[in-house]
C-alpha cells in the first residue's frame, strides 16, 4: 500500500517544490514505520537503589509499551507524600526502559507509586506498589566451568584453562587500582587445571603464579575436579582434595573450600571427612535443568551440613553456573564452535550484564523470605570458555550507578568468610545424604566403571600389604598419581557434547578414548602396585595369602594352574592339610581358614590328592553346603529358593533372584526377560560347587551366569557375564533381586558410613536410584540379607524407578519424592539414557558379580566387614619373605572398623582410617604384638601431620570417623 500512495503523489506533483515535499514525506513516513512511538507506560518495582544526587534512591523501572520514547519528556512522581520530577532526554534510538529514582529514603512499608509522563502534548500514567527491600551485596565469582572434554578434545580444553590463568593475571594487574569490589579475581574451579599449569610452567612462571595466588588474584579451591562424589569410595573422596591441599601447604597456604560445578547433589561423606581434609566450605553451582530432579529446591538455602559423626561443613547451592552464558555468553561467539577460542571484547561491558536479571532474582529471594542480605552467583561464558575480560569494567560501572545491589568480584573463600562472619548464628543445621543425580551416566560404560571401582579396592589392598609387610620405600608419589587417574574417571565429564547426536565424529571418539584411559590406567597401575607389594624372591611351590581387612576370615583363593603344577595337596606352615580342589579351569582352589586381620599365611603345594573335610553337593538345579541351600528355576535359571540354616524362611521372592530384564526404549511396558535357560554343572565339589546358566537375553549376544557355593564360606556367589550388543536406541538393563523379607528396612553403604534409604536422605535428593559402595542390606528385626556388588554401583528400591528417564528430563512427575521400604533390589547395570556427554552404546563382554550373605538381625559392623571382604578378596601371590607377616599391632573393637590403612608417606608408622558404626560413642584399642615395643598413637589429618597425642584406647564419637598414625617406639 505504501508504494501505491507514493506513485500517485509523483503523478500529482511535478514542480520542484512538490518533489521536495515528497522527499520529506518519504523520510518521515519511513521513520514512522521503523520506529513507532510508545502508546502507554507501565511500572516495574525492583529491589535496587540508584545513586542519585548524593543519596541512595529506591529504583522503579519505567517501561514504554507500543514503541520507544523519542521526544523529550518529563516524568512526575508522587510517592509516600513526596513529589519529584525527572526529565527524559530524547535519543535517536529511543528509550524503552528508564530507571526512576524515587523521592525520599528507604521504604519501610508497602507504598503506592504514581507516575505521570508528559510527552508530545500527551499524558500517560501508571501506578505500582513498592515494598520494602534490604540493601543487597551480591558476590560474583568469575570462572570457566571445567569439563575435562565435552566441548573439545581434552588437550585443547586443558590449554584453554591454562591460558585463562595467564589472562587472569594480566587482568588482575590491570585492575589492581580499581575500587576493591571491582578488582579482578579468577577462580580455577578444579585443581586439575592448576596441576597441569604448574607441570608445564618454568620457574619464573611458577613464581608469578604463586605471587598471584598470595595477592588474591588467582584463587584455588580444594577439589581436584568436578567429581561424582557418590561414586567415589571413602579413600577416593579424601584423595579428591589431597593434591590441592598438599600443594598449597607447600607454599604456605591453607585451603578449606571446594567448588562443585554442574553436578546436582553430593555425598554426605564430604561432611564426615571435613575434620580430616580441612574442607569446611562447599559451594555448589549445579546444572540448570538436565536430569536434576527436585534439587533446585535447595538453591540459596545455605546450611551447616552435619555428618552422622557431628562434623560440619557450610554448604550453599547457588543459582546454576550458566547465568553468565545465558546473559552474555550466548550473545558473543559460541565457544563450542570455535576451535581455539580467546577472550572476547565487546567494547560494551555493561551490555548483556545483570540488569534486569539480578533485580528479578533478588525479588524472588525476598519473596520467599530469604533471611540474609548477601548472596553469590557465578560468571562463566560457557563450559570450557575463555575468561570474560570485561567483567571488572561491568562491575565498576554497576557500582558507580547503583547503591544496591552492590557487586563484589569474589572467591569462594572470601564469600564464605564474609557470610559466616555475618550470619553464623542464623545458619540452620541440616543432616542427611544429598543423594546425587548424575551417577546414572556411569552405567553407559559398565565395563570401565567396574574396572575403576575394583582398581580403587586393589590399590587399597596394595597399601595394606605394604603396611603389614613393613616394606621400606613405600612409593607414595606413584600411588598419588594412580589415585588421580582413578578419580578422573569419576569426573563428571565422560565425553563430547555431541556424543549421542554424532557418535562417529572423530572428536567424540577421541574424547571417549581419553576418558576411558583413566579407567584402564588405574586398573593396570593398581594391579602392578599390588604385585610390587607382594613381590620378592619367589619360593617354589608355595603361595602367600594376604588378608587386607581388619576381620578374621575364612575364604576361597584360586591358584593359577601354572603356579600349582606340583600337585593338588595343600598344607599350611605347620604341615596341616588344608581343604583344596582342582577346578575345571585348571586352577587350584584353597580354603583359607581363620586368617587373622592384616596378616599373611603361607601354603605349600605338594604332590598328592586334594584334602577335604567338608562337603558341598550340586545338581543341575540345586546347590548346598553346610550353611546354604539354593534352588534354581529350570526354565529361567533364576534363584527360586535361598535358604540358610537357622533361618526358617525362603528369602527369594516371586520372579526369582538374579533375574535379567531388558527395557527397550527404557520402557516398562515393553520389558523383556532372559530365557529359556540351559543349566549345567561346572564344579562338582566337594569344596566348590557351581552351575552355569546360559540363556538367551534381549540386548545381548549371550548371557552366562555361574552360581557358586564354597564349603565353609558364609556367602552365595553369582557371576554374570554379558556379551552386550551395540544398541543405540534407548535401553536399560537390570538384574533383579526381590528378597522375601517382611517389614524390611533397606540400608546401604556410602563413603565413610551408611544410611537408611529415605530416612537418612535430604529432602529433594535423588530417590529414583542409589549408588552403593560396599553393600546393601535388606533386613527386619529377625533376619535379612547383605548384598554386595563390586562391579555395578547403581540400584533401585522396590521397582525399576528409572524407567522413562530419557533425554534431559527435568521437571517431570517421574522424579519421585519418597522411597517406600521394600525388600526388592534392582541392580541397574547398563543404560544409554543421556542425550549428551555419555556413551550412545556399549558392546562386548562385561562381568557383574554379586554376593549374598543371609544373617540374623542387622549388625552394622558385620555388614561393613562383609562388604569389605566381598570387595577386597584374599590375595594369593607367589611366596616370598618370611612365612608369616602381619601388622606389629592389633586393632580391636566390636563396632569400629578399619576402612583403610597404609604406610605413612614419611616411613614413620602406619596410617589408619577408623569408622564407628555405632550410634553411641565407642572405643577401639590398639595393642602391640611385641613386649619390647610401645605404641605411639597420634590423631592426624589428610596430610599425615602430627596432631593430638592419643593413648591406646581411643573413643570415637557416634558414627564418627578418625584418622590416626600408629608407630612402634
Amino acid at each position: 500500500m505504501y508504494i501505491h500512495i507514493m506513485n500517485r503523489l509523483k503523478r500529482w506533483y511535478t514542480d520542484k517544490y512538490c518533489l521536495l515535499l515528497l522527499a520529506v514525506m518519504t523520510i518521515d513516513l519511513a521513520h514512522a514505520q521503523q520506529t513507532p512511538a510508545f502508546t502507554s507506560i507501565a511500572l516495574q518495582p525492583t529491589v535496587a537503589y540508584l545513586k542519585h544526587q548524593g543519596r541512595a534512591a529506591r529504583m522503579v523501572r519505567l517501561l514504554f509499551h507500543g514503541g520507544n520514547s523519542y521526544a523529550p519528556a518529563m516524568a512526575y512522581m508522587t510517592f509516600n507524600g513526596l513529589y519529584d520530577s525527572i526529565p527524559l532526554v530524547a535519543t535517536e534510538k529511543g528509550i524503552d526502559i528508564f530507571e526512576l529514582p524515587l523521592p525520599g529514603g528507604p521504604v519501610h512499608h508497602e507504598t503506592q507509586l504514581y507516575v505521570k509522563v508528559k510527552s508530545g502534548g500527551r499524558e500517560y500514567t501508571a501506578r505500582c506498589m513498592v515494598a520494602p527491600a534490604p540493601e543487597w551485596k551480591v558476590y560474583l565469582l568469575p570462572h570457566s566451568h571445567v569439563d575435562i572434554g565435552y566441548t573439545n578434545v581434552q588437550e585443547k580444553v586443558m590449554q584453554l584453562h591454562m591460558n585463562n590463568i595467564d589472562e587472569a593475571i594480566k587482568i588482575a594487574e590491570r585492575t589492581q587500582n580499581y575500587p576493591p569490589d571491582a578488582r579482578y579475581k579468577w577462580n580455577t574451579e578444579a585443581f586439575w587445571v592448576v596441576d597441569h599449569y604448574l607441570a608445564a610452567a618454568d620457574e619464573a612462571k611458577k613464581k608469578a603464579f604463586w605471587e598471584a595466588v598470595k595477592k588474591g588474584w588467582i584463587n584455588i579451591d580444594g577439589a581436584y575436579a568436578n567429581i561424582n562424589t557418590s561414586v567415589t569410595d571413602s579413600r577416593q573422596l579424601m584423595q579428591m582434595f589431597y593434591t590441592a591441599v598438599k600443594t598449597a601447604k607447600d607454599h604456605g597456604l591453607d585451603i578449606n573450600t571446594m567448588f562443585q560445578g554442574d553436578v546436582p547433589g553430593a555425598s554426605w561423606g564430604l561432611a564426615s571427612q571435613s575434620g580430616i581434609t580441612g574442607i569446611r566450605y562447599f559451594w555448589g553451582a549445579p546444572n540448570a535443568d538436565d536430569r536434576i530432579g527436585q534439587s533446585p529446591a535447595w538453591r540459596d538455602r545455605p546450611f551447616y551440613w552435619q555428618s552422622p559423626g557431628q562434623q560440619k561443613m557450610l554448604y550453599w547451592q547457588s543459582e546454576p553456573y550458566s547465568i553468565g552464558y545465558r546473559l552474555k555468553g550466548s550473545k558473543i561467539p559460541n565457544f563450542f564452535t570455535v576451535e581455539d577460542p580467546v577472550p572476547y571484547y565487546t567494547g560494551h561491558p555493561s551490555e548483556n550484564f545483570l540488569n534486569p536479571y539480578l533485580f528479578d532474582y533478588l525479588a524472588a529471594l525476598d519473596k520467599k523470605k530469604f533471611p540474609y542480605n548477601m548472596t553469590i552467583m557465578t560468571w562463566a561464558m560457557s563450559d570450557n570458555a575463555p575468561i570474560d575480560p570485561e567483567l571488572p569494567e561491568a562491575v565498576k560501572a554497576w557500582n558507580e550507578r547503583y547503591a544496591s545491589p552492590r557487586l563484589v568480584i569474589t572467591s569462594v573463600k572470601q564469600f564464605f568468610n564474609d557470610f559466616e562472619a555475618a550470619y553464623a548464628d542464623r545458619i540452620p543445621v541440616v543432616s542427611g545424604d544429598y543423594t546425587e543425580f548424575w551417577t546414572d551416566g556411569i552405567a553407559s560404560a559398565a565395563r570401565e566403571t567396574g574396572y575403576n571401582r575394583n582398581a580403587s579396592e586393589t590399590l587399597q589392598q596394595a597399601d595394606a600389604v605394604w603396611a603389614l609387610r613393613g616394606k621400606a620405600d613405600y612409593p607414595a608419589t606413584a600411588i598419588d598419581t594412580i589415585w588421580n587417574n582413578i578419580l578422573l574417571f569419576n569426573e563428571h565429564t565422560w565425553g563430547a557434547y555431541n556424543s549421542i547426536s554424532n557418535p562417529e565424529d572423530p572428536k567424540v571418539i577421541s574424547q571417549w578414548g581419553y576418558k576411558q584411559s583413566f579407567a584402564l590406567k588405574g586398573h593396570a597401575q593398581s594391579a602392578a602396585m599390588l604385585t610390587s607389594a607382594t613381590g620378592g624372591e619367589a619360593i617354589a611351590n608355595a603361595v602367600d595369602v594376604y588378608n587386607t581387612i581388619g576381620e578374621n576370615r575364612t575364604e576361597l583363593v584360586r591358584i593359577p594352574a601354572a603356579q600349582s603344577t606340583a600337585g593338588d595337596l595343600v598344607k599350611d606352615v605347620n604341615g596341616k592339610k588344608v581343604p583344596s580342589q582342582r577346578l575345571s579351569t585348571g586352577e587350584l582352589a584353597i580354603l583359607v581358614q581363620h586368617i587373622a586381620p592384616y596378616a599373611k599365611q603361607r601354603f605349600t603345594i605338594q604332590a598328592g590328592k586334594a584334602y577335604s573335610n567338608t562337603k558341598s553337593v550340586v545338581s543341575n538345579t540345586t546347590l548346598q553346603n553346610e550353611l546354604y541351600k539354593i534352588s534354581l528355576n529350570a526354565q529361567t535359571g533364576n534363584i527360586d529358593k535361598l535358604e540358610r540354616s537357622g533361618i526358617p524362611h525362603n528369602l527369594a521372592d516371586s520372579g526369582g533372584l538374579n533375574r535379567y530384564s531388558y527395557l527397550p526404549g527404557d520402557s516398562l511396558e515393553h520389558i523383556a526377560y532372559a530365557g529359556p535357560a540351559t543349566i549345567t554343572v561346572k564344579e562338582k565339589g566337594p569344596l566348590v560347587v557351581s552351575v552355569i546358566v546360559t540363556a538367551v537375553a534381549p540386548g545381548a549376544n549371550e548371557l552366562t551366569t555361574e552360581i557358586m557355593l564354597v564349603a565353609g564360606e558364609d556367602r552365595v556367589q553369582i557371576i554374570n557375564n554379558i556379551d552386550k550388543k551395540a544398541i543405540t536406541k534407548k535401553e536399560g538393563v537390570h538384574f533383579g533381586f526381590p528378597f522375601n523379607v517382611a517389614d524390611a528396612q533397606v540400608r546401604y553403604s556410602i563413603p565413610w558410613g551408611s544410611i537408611n534409604v529415605e530416612a537418612d536422605q535430604l529432602q529433594y535428593a535423588n530417590r529414583n536410584w542409589y549408588t552403593v559402595q560396599h553393600w546393601v542390606d535388606v533386613s527386619n528385626k529377625d533376619y535379612g540379607v547383605t548384598w554386595s556388588t563390586p562391579d555395578a554401583p547403581l540400584f533401585e528400591v522396590g521397582a525399576q524407578t528409572t524407567a522413562g528417564l530419557t533425554g534431559g528430563l527435568h521437571d517431570s512427575p517421574k522424579w519421585i519424592s519418597f522411597t517406600e521400604q521394600h525388600p526388592a533390589i534392582y541392580s541397574w547395570i547398563m543404560n544409554n539414557l543421556w542425550h549428551t556427554n555419555f556413551r550412545h552404546a556399549q558392546e562386548g563382554p562385561t562381568t557383574f558379580r554379586y554376593y549374598l550373605t543371609v544373617h540374623h538381625s542387622y549388625d552394622a559392623y558385620a555388614a561393613n566387614q562383609q562388604g569389605l571382604a566381598n570387595h577386597r578378596p584374599l590375595i594369593a601371590a607367589p611366596a616370598s619373605g618370611p612365612a608369616t607377616e602381619s601388622l606389629p599391632f592389633t586393632i580391636n573393637s566390636k563396632a569400629v572398623y578399619v576402612e583403610s590403612l597404609k604406610p605413612a608417606a614419611d616411613g614413620k608408622g602406619v596410617i589408619v582410617w577408623l569408622v564407628n558404626t555405632a550410634p553411641v560413642e565407642t572405643g577401639v584399642s590398639f595393642n602391640t604384638k611385641s613386649n619390647a615395643a610401645k605404641l605411639q598413637i597420634t590423631a592426624t589429618n589428610m596430610l599425615e601431620e602430627y596432631k593430638q597425642s592419643l593413648d591406646n584406647n581411643i573413643i570415637l564419637p557416634a558414627k564418627g570417623v578418625m584418622m590416626v598414625r600408629v608407630e612402634n617406639k
